[in-house]
C-alpha cells in the first residue's frame, strides 16, 4: 500500500509539473522581448491542456483539480494580454506603414510628373516615346521575373536569350516599325518575319534537346512570354501611333481619365464600399467603388478635355470625351483585375519596384494598356 500511495503521489507530482510548465512558458514567452505569442498560440496551447488525457491510474487530488483550473484560467488571460498587445501593435505598425507608404507614393509621383515634364519639354514627341520603349522593356521583364517564381524545373540561361529575341521581334514590328527610322524601316516586315521564323526553329531544336519531360514547363514559358508580349507591348505600341497622328492632348487625355477613374474607385470604396466587385481575383474592390469612379470619371471627361485642348473647338467634342471616358471606366479596369489575377497566381504581391512605392510598371501602367489600342482606333475612325 505504501508503495502503491508513493506512486500515485508520483504520478499527480508529474502532472502539476506539465500544467505548470505549460503556464511557465506562455507567461515567460509572452514577456519575453525577443518573441510574441500571438492569441492563436495560446489558444492551440490551452487547447493541449485542457484535452491532455489522463492515465486511468492516476487520480487527481483536488488540489491537482483546482491547480488544473487555475492554469487554464491564466492561459485565457495569457491570451487576452497577447490578443489585445497583438492588435495595438498591428494597430501602430499599420498606421505607420501607411504614413511612410502614402509619404513614398507622393514623391514618386511628383518626380514621375516631373521626369514627364522634363522630357514633353526638351524633347517634344520623342521624349515621351523614349519612355514609352523604356516602359515596355520594363514591364516585359517584370512579367518574365514574375512568371518565372512559377516555374517547376531550373531552365537554362538560353531561354533567357530566346525570350528576348522574341520580344526584339516584337519590337521590330510594332514600335520600332511606328518610329519610321530609316535604317529600321527598310524591309521592316521581312526583318521581323525572319526573327519569327528563327525563333520557330530555335524552339523546336530547343524542346529536342531537353526531352518530353520538360515540354509541358518549356511551352508554358512560351506561351506566357508571347500572352505578355501582346498584352504589354502590341498593345501599349498605338501609343506612338496616337501621338504621331494626333498630338500629346490625346495622349495625356486617357492617361488622366484612367488617373481619376483609379482615384475615385479607392475613394468610393473606401466612403462606403460594401459589396465586393470579384473577390476571388481582388478582394478589396468594390461595386460601389467600381460604378462611384465610372460617374465621376465621365462627369469629369468634357471639361478635362476642353481645358487641355485650350479652346480649340473640335466636332463632337462632348461625345468624344464621354465615349474614352465610358471605355475607361467600364473596360480598362479589367487590365488591373488580370494584373491582379496574375500576381496571385505566382504569388507576387507587386511585379517589381520600380517605381517605389507603386510597385513595378505594370502595376501603374495596367489600366492604361487596355485604355491605348481604343484610343488610337476610336480617334482614327471618328476624329475629323
Amino acid at each position: 500500500r505504501n508503495r502503491a500511495m508513493t506512486r500515485r503521489q508520483q504520478n499527480q507530482r508529474q502532472y502539476k509539473k506539465q500544467l505548470l510548465l505549460i503556464l511557465a512558458l506562455g507567461g515567460l514567452a509572452n514577456l519575453s522581448s525577443g518573441h510574441t505569442i500571438n492569441a492563436n498560440e495560446f489558444q492551440v496551447r490551452l487547447k493541449r491542456a485542457k484535452n491532455r488525457p489522463t492515465p486511468s491510474h492516476l487520480h487527481l487530488s483536488s488540489a491537482a483539480h483546482d491547480l488544473r483550473d487555475d492554469a487554464d484560467g491564466e492561459l485565457k488571460k495569457q491570451a487576452a494580454i497577447a490578443t489585445r498587445s497583438t492588435i495595438d501593435q498591428q494597430k501602430f505598425r499599420g498606421g505607420a506603414v501607411i504614413g511612410g507608404d502614402v509619404a513614398e507614393r507622393t514623391i514618386s509621383a511628383i518626380v514621375m510628373l516631373a521626369v514627364v515634364t522634363l522630357l514633353v519639354q526638351k524633347f517634344g514627341q520623342n521624349g515621351i516615346i523614349a519612355l514609352i520603349l523604356l516602359s515596355q522593356t520594363v514591364m516585359f521583364h517584370e512579367a518574365c521575373k514574375t512568371v518565372s517564381l512559377g516555374d517547376a524545373v531550373r531552365f537554362p540561361n538560353g531561354m533567357k536569350v530566346q525570350q528576348w529575341w522574341w520580344y526584339l521581334t516584337v519590337q521590330l514590328g510594332t514600335s520600332l516599325k511606328h518610329l519610321n527610322l530609316p535604317n529600321i524601316n527598310n524591309n521592316v516586315e521581312l526583318r521581323a518575319f525572319g526573327m519569327a521564323a528563327l525563333s520557330l526553329v530555335l524552339g523546336v531544336v530547343t524542346m529536342a534537346h531537353i526531352g518530353p519531360e520538360y515540354f509541358l514547363p518549356y511551352l508554358s514559358k512560351v506561351a506566357s512570354s508571347h500572352f505578355a508580349l501582346l498584352f504589354l507591348v502590341v498593345q501599349s505600341s498605338t501609343w506612338i501611333l496616337t501621338l504621331q497622328e494626333f498630338g500629346t492632348v490625346w495622349f495625356f487625355f486617357p492617361a488622366l481619365l484612367v488617373i481619376v477613374n483609379d482615384t475615385m474607385a479607392y475613394v468610393f470604396g473606401r466612403l462606403i464600399g460594401k459589396n465586393k466587385l470579384i473577390p476571388k481575383l481582388s478582394p478589396k474592390k468594390t461595386k460601389e467603388g467600381f460604378w462611384g469612379a465610372a460617374i465621376s470619371t465621365v462627369a469629369v471627361a468634357t471639361p478635362l478635355l476642353r481645358y487641355m485642348l485650350g479652346g480649340d473647338d473640335i466636332a463632337d467634342l462632348q461625345r468624344h470625351a464621354i465615349a474614352i471616358a465610358l471605355y475607361v471606366s467600364i473596360v480598362s479596369p479589367f487590365g488591373g483585375f488580370l494584373a491582379s489575377a496574375v500576381k496571385r497566381t505566382y504569388g507576387a504581391k507587386d511585379f517589381g519596384a520600380f517605381i517605389p512605392g507603386h510597385g513595378g510598371a505594370i502595376d501603374r501602367l495596367d489600366c492604361q494598356i487596355v485604355t491605348a489600342p481604343f484610343v488610337y482606333f476610336y480617334l482614327k475612325q471618328y476624329l475629323k
